[in-house]
């Protein structure tokens, strides 16, 4: 039903309104603006879901193309936002065209106006905001529909959380996301989470598969840019990074990748698993390296040495620290 609705709405016939993702593009924003758009045109206004990726790197996000045809989806380069109205969907902070009517988020809300509504709540999948909107219980009747709609929120809603691992209690998960995760799976009972889970993360953090990408899509994948500082999560560890690169190439793609997109600091956030535990650790590249570092003081952090001159190189101890955790203090200087 939703990869019908997907190929019926790209045409964009009667279409009067947009929901956009953000720019990563990642598995909550995809699903997250597909299944709002879906509830919006069935119940108001014929609205489209559009990918703020391009199409060539979609394949990039390997656990959601594995959802979706690319070819049953619309990129921001393809459309122009300013022809529709524009709800923003896991992002609140671009100002893309003077319509943008409505907003549902689970960052800071970096406090741009919206015409009609504004939706901001930390929760820890953007899709669990979408789920209460919709509705479920009330609006949806036909089994097959709900299932289809329950499987896709429960799969975001898994690799958000880390699978509701305790330790990422209240950074990473609330309540109100393992309530949504249960309603759906009263819908869909057989949906085994433990299985899906690890099938998801097998996807997401495969090394053969990350590996296959250029240095530069890898960086691109999950970015996002705060001011002067740039901030790129790799699914790989560090060592497994060196194994392709030596060090002067991972300089050069590095500085490369700084210049175009003008950024003066780079923070990587490597995420792997290990022993089916989440393990962070982070490379500081660049500019103002003891200046962030002193922001992360009350942290806790290890300084390691760092194969790569002009970096320093810190491992998260308690592996909980991620962007949304780093970002705000950074942001204060």
């Amino acid at each position: 039903m939703i990869n019908q609705f997907l190929r019926n709405i790209k045409l964009l016939q009667n279409v009067k309104q947009l929901v956009l993702g953000n720019p990563t593009a990642d598995m909550d924003s995809c699903i997250g603006s597909i299944l709002l758009a879906y509830h919006m045109t069935q119940f108001h206004t014929p609205t489209a879901p559009i990918i703020n990726y391009n199409r060539e790197s979609f394949r990039s996000h390997f656990e959601t193309a594995e959802l979706f045809d690319a070819n049953d989806l619309i990129f921001i380069n393809e459309v122009d936002l300013n022809k529709y109205d524009l709800i923003l969907y896991d992002h609140n902070d671009i100002k893309y065209t003077n319509n943008q009517i409505g907003c549902i988020d689970h960052h800071e809300d970096k406090g741009q106006q919206f015409t009609q509504f504004k939706k901001i709540e930390k929760v820890g999948s953007a899709v669990t905001l979408v789920a209460e909107h919709m509705q479920l219980e009330q609006n949806y009747k036909c089994k097959q529909e709900i299932a289809e709609i329950a499987q896709l929120i429960m799969k975001t809603i898994l690799i958000d959380t880390f699978n509701f691992q305790q330790n990422q209690y209240q950074i990473r998960w609330v309540d109100k996301d393992k309530q949504i995760f249960d309603l759906c799976h009263s819908f869909c009972p057989q949906f085994d989470a433990k299985q899906e889970y690890q099938h998801l993360t097998d996807l997401k953090y495969d090394v053969k598969l990350n590996l296959q990408l250029s240095l530069n899509q890898q960086l691109l994948k999950d970015y996002k840019k705060f001011f002067t500082v740039g901030y790129s999560v790799i699914f790989i560890k560090l060592q497994d990074l060196m194994q392709k690169y030596n060090e002067n190439q991972l300089i050069n793609e590095f500085n490369e990748f700084m210049i175009k997109e003008e950024c003066k600091t780079l923070i990587v956030f490597f995420v792997h698993l290990e022993n089916n535990t989440i393990q962070r650790s982070m490379i500081i590249y660049g500019e103002n390296q003891q200046k962030i570092i002193q922001q992360f003081s009350e942290l806790k952090f290890e300084q390691l040495q760092s194969p790569i001159p002009n970096s320093l190189l810190l491992k998260d101890i308690d592996n909980i620290y991620s962007r949304k955790i780093i970002e705000p203090l950074v942001s204060k200087l």
